[in-house]
């Protein structure tokens, strides 16, 4: 019965196309005819039964990537996923988590949720959930058990580092945010650091809480680090921009097809705006809104931008709800810089050279080819360039050369680094201030031990063969990594970036042109 219903809903679906496009043409009408024809012969000679709704979303998956990279369809069950990223918050208990050893490992209590309230430690394991075993629970499991309608509870158990006995904890769910902002720091006297993951229904909100927080302790320049920032909202990428222009510019003008689509987007004169030297962080995988405001920085002579081009993601999408809970995205417009620049990179050659393009080497540091872009002048008429993507005034890359076993001891699936961070926090909780333990391991080198290291690693994971003589030439890399663990279960994740960035040869980059990006505000 119920196969039989999803036939006639499909019929019933592709007859209403015949009459919505019945001004479009024969030959649309004889498309839509053969398509009605093949779902028959599936339906009716395929060897197999098959999923008619799974072959259908593969067909209008199939259609909108016919049009371009980024118009695409989300299925009912993904919708849902997709919407609680960009409005930024869930019910739930607040962790963010890994699952290590087959349990619920926290990696860090999300600030100001019921985990944080009731003391959840990094690395803290979650063995039982309702005084039933969590060992080797999926991830979808997490979710069904963990989230909740705000105001119920669920009781877990945890086993921590260094305490005999487990103990019990309950926790009454509550709204969760999914922060935009996942690194706010001062890096030294004046300089603050904050990083961007997304833009979502209040990034800008938290942004100017993390500004306001670092100026009050002498934040007086601002990285601001875009890298591996997929986008999101243009609307929050808009007026982030806008809290740095104290003019009536233009941030961002889109054109389309249709007259709605064509939109210019001005900057708003305020006594609030921020005046202090911002430098933008970006990379390959910096996209949309992101370039959107690494662009205007740029265009408007507002900000340095320092890293690589970024992807070149420049297409505006409308999102439409459909009836059965689905989603499509179509493109209605493309973005284009203050000083004209077209975002988006060129996509005729197809999705895989679309993708495999932002795997060249050097792709934006060559004279040659810069000089056969457009180009395009900033409004104190610096020279920039179009052709897609943001070209950062400052080539610099983050191209770490690990040899095979550093790289998959980083990357091991029972996060060893993070595991033994936690193994070293009783050596280290001597240090009653975060000052004071940078200055010790900016002040000292090889401090971990190597040998007691890749003892405790062998007898973590006794089938990962591993010597100390595959990673020496990356150990001062590793030891950073530890060391900015360690920061993190001790002071909090903020301080795990302090540490990285330490290492993080575009972040000293930026470092070092902070008065450059005085100079091009004067």
């Amino acid at each position: 019965m119920y196969k039989v219903q999803k036939i006639g809903l499909t019929i019933i679906i592709i007859f209403i196309l015949f009459f919505l496009t019945s001004f479009s043409g024969e030959n649309i009408l004889s498309k839509l005819k053969s398509i009605s024809y093949i779902i028959k012969l599936v339906d009716n000679y395929y060897v197999e039964e098959v999923d008619l709704e799974q072959i259908l979303d593969g067909a209008i998956h199939g259609l909108l990537e016919e049009l371009d990279p980024h118009s695409s369809y989300i299925p009912a069950k993904e919708s849902e996923i997709m919407n609680e990223s960009i409005q930024g918050e869930f019910e739930g208990i607040g962790i963010e988590f890994a699952i290590l050893d087959g349990y619920i490992t926290v990696i860090s209590p999300i600030p100001g949720t019921p985990s944080d309230r009731a003391g959840l430690q990094g690395g803290d394991k979650i063995v039982k959930i309702n005084d039933e075993s969590a060992y080797k629970i999926t991830q979808d499991e997490v979710f069904k058990k963990l989230r909740g309608v705000k105001g119920s509870s669920v009781n877990i158990t945890i086993q921590r580092l260094g305490l005999e006995s487990s103990f019990d904890v309950t926790l009454v769910r509550d709204k969760i945010p999914i922060h935009s902002v996942i690194a706010a720091l001062l890096y030294d006297n004046n300089l603050g650091y904050v990083k961007l993951n997304r833009f979502a229904k209040n990034t800008t909100k938290e942004f100017i809480s993390a500004i306001d927080s670092l100026e009050n302790i002498g934040m007086e320049n601002l990285i601001l680090d875009l890298r591996n920032n997929p986008g999101g909202l243009m609307d929050q990428a808009i007026s982030l921009v806008d809290l740095f222009i104290y003019s009536n510019d233009t941030i961002l003008f889109t054109k389309g097809r249709i007259n709605e689509a064509n939109e210019v987007f001005y900057a708003t004169k305020n006594k609030q705006d921020y005046d202090f030297p911002i430098i933008a962080l970006i990379n390959r995988s910096s996209a949309s809104a992101s370039e959107i405001v690494s662009g205007a920085l740029q265009d408007l002579d507002r900000g340095l931008v320092i890293g690589e081009t970024s992807f070149g993601k420049g297409l505006v999408q409308r999102q439409f709800v459909l009836e059965d809970g689905s989603m499509t995205r179509i493109t209605i417009a493309k973005y284009y810089t203050p000083a004209g620049r077209m975002i988006q990179r060129s996509y005729d050659e197809g999705l895989d050279e679309y993708y495999t393009n932002l795997l060249e080497n050097n792709r934006e540091a060559s004279d040659s080819s810069l000089f056969n872009r457009p180009q395009f002048k900033t409004k104190k008429g610096r020279l920039v360039y179009g052709g897609g993507g943001i070209t950062p005034d400052i080539y610099s890359v983050f191209d770490l050369k690990l040899k095979e076993k550093s790289q998959s001891l980083l990357t091991h699936p029972k996060r060893l680094i993070f595991k033994y961070a936690n193994e070293l926090k009783k050596d280290y909780e001597k240090f009653l201030s975060f000052n004071s333990f940078a200055t010790f391991i900016n002040k000292n080198t090889n401090v971990i031990n190597q040998n007691i290291f890749i003892d405790w690693i062998k007898n973590s994971d006794e089938d990962f063969d591993i010597s100390f003589s595959e990673i020496q030439d990356d150990w001062e890399y590793i030891e950073n990594r530890i060391f900015a663990e360690l920061a993190s279960v001790l002071w909090g994740k903020d301080y795990y970036y302090h540490v990285f960035l330490d290492k993080d040869i575009q972040f000293q980059t930026a470092v070092q042109n902070i008065s450059n990006a005085h100079n091009i505000m004067d």
